[in-house]
């Protein structure tokens, strides 16, 4: 059967969105179909009397419920993990701290900066980004390869906004959006549609919304696109005694 999950995210404010569940029937590759409907047991089992009560962008309430169906959906989707990326990394020779870089960033992303959380524990959000590494890793590969579209590093006046935006759990999409410049947002838009076009990357924006995306992509800029071996966070001292 071809029917499938579709979730759609709609913002509220600043604040947090409101994740709707709805059927739609359309042809999907067998993994995507996979993703989907693990979406639908996630939410299920998250709040079996209202599929409305899911929240995938800023999970806020009914967090410690979404164990259960994290673990529903590793179990959908066990076996489905086969990703091709056209880019690999290294992407030029000599640049070897590349992917050792983005495991980082991806680590700091989902478990924070020892201030900050990251994702919220036991989340669906922080399963989905978790769960989808290899296809994020290959965006930031694609970013790499095009040496990041040339936009310049914005590191010095925005480390300590892109931590308070990108490693909170109580920060949303539009938060991080907001820090981007205007030639920044039209790479950004330029980057999700070519990754849309592909089901996978499709799907996983469905689940998970935009905002590790967006986040990923600034801080690669601010780092001169792939100049360092680990992404430039501020030490822990600075963090001392201030409010999270």
């Amino acid at each position: 059967s071809s029917a499938v999950a579709q979730l759609r995210v709609g913002h509220r404010g600043r604040r947090g969105g409101e994740a709707r569940l709805s059927a739609r029937r359309y042809k999907m590759k067998p993994r995507s179909r996979l993703h989907a409907a693990a979406a639908l047991l996630v939410t299920i089992a998250v709040s079996p009397g209202s599929v409305e009560a899911l929240t995938v962008r800023s999970p806020v309430g009914a967090a410690s419920r979404h164990g259960a169906g994290c673990s529903l959906l590793a179990i959908a989707s066990e076996g489905a993990r086969e990703h091709d990326c056209p880019v690999t990394l290294p992407t030029k020779t000599g640049a070897d701290g590349q992917k050792p870089y983005f495991e980082k960033l991806h680590g700091a992303i989902v478990n924070g900066n020892g201030h900050l959380d990251g994702c919220r524990n036991e989340s669906s959000q922080e399963h989905f980004v978790k769960e989808f590494v290899d296809e994020l890793q290959c965006l930031y590969a694609m970013l790499l390869k095009d040496t990041c579209g040339g936009l310049p590093s914005q590191h010095s006046t925005r480390k300590e906004k892109w931590e308070l935006a990108c490693l909170s759990p109580d920060s949303d999409l539009l938060d991080a959006y907001d820090l981007m410049s205007g030639e920044e947002k039209k790479y950004f838009q330029r980057l999700k549609g070519e990754a849309s076009e592909k089901q996978i990357y499709a799907t996983y924006l469905e689940l998970a919304g935009y905002k590790e995306l967006v986040c990923i992509m600034m801080k690669t800029i601010d780092d001169e696109c792939g100049g360092f071996s680990k992404p430039r966070l501020l030490p822990p001292s600075y963090w001392h005694g201030k409010k999270k």
